[in-house]
Protein backbone atom coordinates (compact mmCIF):
# COMPACT_ATOMS: atom_id res chain seq x y z
CA UNK A 1 0.00 0.00 0.00
CA UNK A 2 1.76 3.50 -1.05
CA UNK A 3 1.95 5.71 1.65
CA UNK A 4 -0.21 8.59 0.68
CA UNK A 5 -3.04 5.83 0.98
CA UNK A 6 -1.83 5.04 4.54
CA UNK A 7 -1.67 8.57 5.71
CA UNK A 8 -5.55 8.72 4.19
CA UNK A 9 -6.34 5.80 5.87
CA UNK A 10 -5.18 7.36 9.45
CA UNK A 11 -6.54 10.51 8.58
CA UNK A 12 -10.02 8.79 8.19
CA UNK A 13 -9.74 6.25 11.43
CA UNK A 14 -8.82 9.70 13.70
CA UNK A 15 -11.27 11.17 12.62
CA UNK A 16 -13.68 8.11 13.33
CA UNK A 17 -12.64 7.59 16.62
CA UNK A 18 -13.15 11.37 17.45
CA UNK A 19 -16.24 11.54 16.49
CA UNK A 20 -17.24 8.17 18.00
CA UNK A 21 -15.47 6.99 20.24
CA UNK A 22 -13.84 10.36 22.16
CA UNK A 23 -17.25 10.74 24.16
CA UNK A 24 -16.45 7.41 25.78
CA UNK A 25 -13.34 8.34 27.13
CA UNK A 26 -14.65 11.31 29.11
CA UNK A 27 -13.86 12.01 32.24
CA UNK A 28 -15.20 14.76 34.50
CA UNK A 29 -16.72 16.08 30.77
CA UNK A 30 -12.97 16.54 29.53
CA UNK A 31 -12.72 14.17 26.35
CA UNK A 32 -9.33 13.73 24.87
CA UNK A 33 -8.48 15.34 21.32
CA UNK A 34 -7.75 12.16 20.23
CA UNK A 35 -6.74 13.50 16.35
CA UNK A 36 -4.06 15.31 17.65
CA UNK A 37 -2.97 12.41 19.20
CA UNK A 38 -2.73 10.45 15.59
CA UNK A 39 -1.36 13.46 14.03
CA UNK A 40 1.66 13.84 16.63
CA UNK A 41 2.04 10.26 16.37
CA UNK A 42 1.96 9.35 12.56
CA UNK A 43 4.63 12.46 11.94
CA UNK A 44 7.08 10.14 13.41
CA UNK A 45 6.37 7.96 9.84
CA UNK A 46 5.64 10.97 7.51
CA UNK A 47 7.81 13.78 8.63
CA UNK A 48 6.69 17.50 8.15
CA UNK A 49 4.73 17.43 4.83
CA UNK A 50 2.99 14.26 5.77
CA UNK A 51 1.46 15.65 8.63
CA UNK A 52 0.91 19.16 7.04
CA UNK A 53 -1.23 16.41 4.29
CA UNK A 54 -2.48 14.51 7.31
CA UNK A 55 -3.42 17.48 9.45
CA UNK A 56 -5.09 19.50 6.36
CA UNK A 57 -7.19 15.61 5.81
CA UNK A 58 -7.80 15.31 9.19
CA UNK A 59 -9.62 18.93 9.83
CA UNK A 60 -11.57 18.22 6.76
CA UNK A 61 -13.07 14.79 7.12
CA UNK A 62 -14.24 16.41 10.91
CA UNK A 63 -15.93 19.57 10.05
CA UNK A 64 -17.52 17.52 7.36
CA UNK A 65 -18.92 15.06 9.80
CA UNK A 66 -19.63 17.80 12.89
CA UNK A 67 -21.34 20.38 10.52
CA UNK A 68 -18.70 23.10 10.97
CA UNK A 69 -18.28 25.73 8.06
CA UNK A 70 -15.06 27.90 9.99
CA UNK A 71 -11.44 27.07 8.93
CA UNK A 72 -10.66 27.32 12.36
CA UNK A 73 -10.13 23.90 12.68
CA UNK A 74 -7.90 23.83 9.18
CA UNK A 75 -5.99 26.04 10.49
CA UNK A 76 -5.08 24.65 13.89
CA UNK A 77 -4.79 20.98 12.12
CA UNK A 78 -2.61 21.92 9.41
CA UNK A 79 -0.27 23.42 11.47
CA UNK A 80 -0.11 21.06 14.00
CA UNK A 81 0.61 18.50 11.33
CA UNK A 82 2.99 20.62 10.20
CA UNK A 83 4.74 21.66 13.78
CA UNK A 84 5.39 18.14 15.35
CA UNK A 85 8.21 17.26 13.28
CA UNK A 86 10.05 20.32 13.75
CA UNK A 87 9.44 19.85 17.26
CA UNK A 88 10.61 16.59 17.34
CA UNK A 89 13.91 17.56 15.69
CA UNK A 90 13.90 20.44 18.40
CA UNK A 91 13.73 18.22 21.29
CA UNK A 92 15.56 15.66 19.85
CA UNK A 93 18.88 17.83 20.04
CA UNK A 94 17.57 18.52 23.79
CA UNK A 95 17.66 15.32 24.86
CA UNK A 96 20.21 13.45 23.47
CA UNK A 97 21.41 11.55 26.63
CA UNK A 98 17.92 10.14 27.64
CA UNK A 99 16.84 7.01 27.14
CA UNK A 100 13.57 5.97 25.99
CA UNK A 101 13.11 9.56 24.59
CA UNK A 102 10.79 8.75 21.56
CA UNK A 103 7.69 8.85 24.00
CA UNK A 104 8.56 11.53 26.24
CA UNK A 105 8.94 13.83 23.13
CA UNK A 106 5.46 12.36 21.80
CA UNK A 107 3.68 13.28 25.30
CA UNK A 108 5.37 16.65 25.56
CA UNK A 109 4.63 17.63 21.65
CA UNK A 110 1.22 16.72 21.71
CA UNK A 111 0.29 18.26 25.47
CA UNK A 112 1.90 21.99 23.95
CA UNK A 113 0.48 21.49 20.88
CA UNK A 114 -3.24 20.37 22.32
CA UNK A 115 -2.65 23.51 24.59
CA UNK A 116 -2.06 25.61 21.81
CA UNK A 117 -5.11 24.37 19.78
CA UNK A 118 -7.48 24.93 22.82
CA UNK A 119 -5.88 28.46 23.49
CA UNK A 120 -6.67 29.40 19.85
CA UNK A 121 -9.97 28.45 20.59
CA UNK A 122 -10.52 29.79 23.81
CA UNK A 123 -9.39 33.33 21.57
CA UNK A 124 -11.83 32.54 19.09
CA UNK A 125 -14.71 32.34 22.48
CA UNK A 126 -13.82 35.67 23.56
CA UNK A 127 -13.91 36.95 20.30
CA UNK A 128 -17.33 35.92 19.31
CA UNK A 129 -18.63 37.11 23.29
CA UNK A 130 -18.74 34.19 25.10
CA UNK A 131 -17.97 34.82 28.86
CA UNK A 132 -14.76 32.67 29.71
CA UNK A 133 -13.45 32.00 33.17
CA UNK A 134 -11.03 29.97 35.15
CA UNK A 135 -12.84 26.75 34.30
CA UNK A 136 -11.88 26.99 30.82
CA UNK A 137 -8.65 27.48 31.36
CA UNK A 138 -7.91 24.08 33.70
CA UNK A 139 -10.57 22.08 31.40
CA UNK A 140 -7.78 23.47 28.42
CA UNK A 141 -5.03 22.27 30.40
CA UNK A 142 -6.84 18.97 31.33
CA UNK A 143 -7.68 18.09 27.75
CA UNK A 144 -4.41 18.96 27.11
CA UNK A 145 -2.74 16.24 29.75
CA UNK A 146 -5.44 13.82 28.68
CA UNK A 147 -5.07 14.02 25.28
CA UNK A 148 -1.09 13.55 25.79
CA UNK A 149 -1.53 10.39 27.14
CA UNK A 150 -3.87 9.21 24.61
CA UNK A 151 -0.66 9.79 22.43
CA UNK A 152 0.49 5.93 23.62
CA UNK A 153 -2.60 4.20 22.27
CA UNK A 154 -2.83 6.05 19.52
CA UNK A 155 0.79 4.95 18.30
CA UNK A 156 0.13 1.49 19.07
CA UNK A 157 -2.72 1.60 16.47
CA UNK A 158 -0.87 2.85 13.78
CA UNK A 159 2.23 1.30 14.00
CA UNK A 160 0.34 -1.79 12.11
CA UNK A 161 -1.08 0.61 9.30
CA UNK A 162 1.89 2.38 9.00
CA UNK A 163 3.75 -1.17 8.27
CA UNK A 164 1.60 -3.53 6.69
CA UNK A 165 2.24 -4.16 3.18
CA UNK A 166 0.01 -5.90 0.61
CA UNK A 167 1.71 -9.13 -0.81
CA UNK A 168 0.54 -11.53 -3.61
CA UNK A 169 0.55 -14.62 -4.18
CA UNK A 170 2.34 -15.74 -7.86
CA UNK A 171 -0.40 -17.02 -9.75
CA UNK A 172 -0.14 -20.41 -12.28
CA UNK A 173 -1.23 -20.51 -15.51
CA UNK A 174 -2.80 -23.51 -15.43
CA UNK A 175 -3.65 -26.54 -12.81
CA UNK A 176 -1.84 -29.19 -14.78
CA UNK A 177 1.47 -26.39 -14.74
CA UNK A 178 0.31 -26.67 -10.44
CA UNK A 179 -0.29 -30.35 -10.82
CA UNK A 180 2.96 -31.41 -12.65
CA UNK A 181 5.18 -29.60 -11.16
CA UNK A 182 3.99 -30.53 -7.58
CA UNK A 183 4.52 -34.35 -8.56
CA UNK A 184 8.19 -33.55 -10.23
CA UNK A 185 9.33 -32.52 -6.44
CA UNK A 186 8.03 -35.65 -4.86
Amino acid sequence: MSKALRLVVVAIVACVCQTNFSGYLRIASIAPDLMIAFLVAVTTYSGAYGGFCVGSLIAMFYDASVGYVLALNLVAYTFIGWAAPLLRAALDNKLKKLKHKSYLEMLLICFFLTLAREVAYIGYLFLIGAEQGMVTVMRALLCSGYSALMVLPASLVLRPIMSWHLRFRKRGGDLKEDENATETHR
